[in-house]
């Protein structure tokens, strides 16, 4: 079974998740709306996705790692290999900090994508600890699933790659990689592995699981924005047509969604309520981490009974959203057309 089969697997189980003996792809769950109907209201600094509704992506089942004896092996080029303990971990520099993830095979508009609050200390210490020599170009991540990937060296000595043990003040679940699982900014998940239990320098390039099936090595997050919600209805990719009656469009219908880049900040979102032919620009929030999904809403105040279909485009200070992206392995930009009927 290749991902995008699995992922369509997935899909089909709207109502919660597939069981955890089916291998790879991404999981996730239809959730509750994200945004009040009151207008009044301002948007909220933060939108945290509960746990129980944060997509899971797995290479294999869930590990299960006891956190007393669990180690990461810090070793390959450089100068003095370490171990490092749950201990050295906790007794680091803590940082507290909001990052968004979202699995590369989600598709334009899709569930797999979640907000949280996290928990860790930077990796950058513990790298220089053990002295990286300058024959290594590359860091290779494995998971206590054996799951590895790889990014350059330049990639995981930023200061903001942590090692992570809670989200939203709680110790991760083991779905979620408990004890420890590393955070790479500005990646998809692919790039992220839980359990981490190895990294190595090395000197020739590698690539790693899904790599090796087709996708991305970079697994970069593109400038996209996603629309979730139409007036009181979540949508989504399995979800992309909804029908209101005039009670319900009268007086106005919310638009909402979030956006995200792999590094720069989202200047705009725009709305198009006729198939991409006129835009207009929606109230949004400015989160002070690039790396935290941007919320929007829209008010759209129709007219008149109908047909239209509904598209949400952002433009960060990197690039504007293409409305098709016909790559579907590097991580979908594209803009998912939702269909909706108002009805007289």
């Amino acid at each position: 079974m290749n991902r995008r089969e699995l992922l369509k697997l997935l899909g089909q189980a709207s109502g919660g998740l597939i069981a955890a003996s089916v291998l790879g792809g991404c999981q996730a769950k239809a959730m509750d709306l994200l945004f009040s109907l009151d207008l009044n209201a301002p948007l909220p600094d933060h939108l945290i996705t509960p746990i129980d509704e944060f997509y899971i992506q797995s290479y294999a089942l869930a590990s299960q790692v006891n956190a007393e004896k669990w180690k990461l092996r810090i070793g390959g080029e450089v100068n003095q290999p370490i171990v490092l303990t749950m201990q050295d971990i906790l007794s680091a520099p803590q940082e507290e900090f909001y990052l968004t993830m979202e699995c590369i095979g989600n598709p334009a508009g899709g569930n797999l994508i979640g907000n949280a609050r996290w928990t860790g200390t930077s990796l950058l210490p513990f790298l220089k600890r053990a002295g990286v020599k300058s024959s290594a170009i590359e860091f290779a991540m494995k998971g206590a699933d054996w799951y590895e990937t790889t990014l350059p060296v330049a990639e995981i000595m930023r200061p903001d790659v942590r090692l992570v043990h809670r989200m939203n003040d709680e110790p991760l679940t083991a779905e979620h990689g408990y004890p420890v699982r590393i955070l790479i900014p500005g990646h998809f998940g692919q790039k992220q592995p839980k359990w981490i239990v190895g990294i190595d320098a090395i000197a020739k390039t590698k690539t790693g699981f899904w790599e090796n099936q087709g996708w991305s090595n970079t697994a970069e997050i593109p400038t996209h924005s996603l629309m979730k919600q139409v007036q009181d209805s979540r949508v989504w990719n399995k979800q992309n047509q909804v029908t209101l009656t005039r009670d319900k469009w009268g007086q106005g219908v919310l638009l909402a969604g979030v956006a995200l880049d792999r590094s720069a900040p989202i200047k705009t979102i725009q709305i198009s309520t006729d198939n991409g032919s006129t835009w207009e620009t929606a109230e949004q929030n400015r989160p002070e981490s690039p790396h935290e999904w941007t919320l929007w809403r829209y008010p759209w105040r129709p007219n008149q009974a109908g047909k239209y279909t509904l598209l949400a485009r952002a433009t960060s200070e990197r690039q504007q959203q293409a409305i098709d992206d016909k790559d579907g392995k590097d991580g979908s930009s594209g803009i998912l057309r939702i269909q909706t009927t108002l009805e007289a």
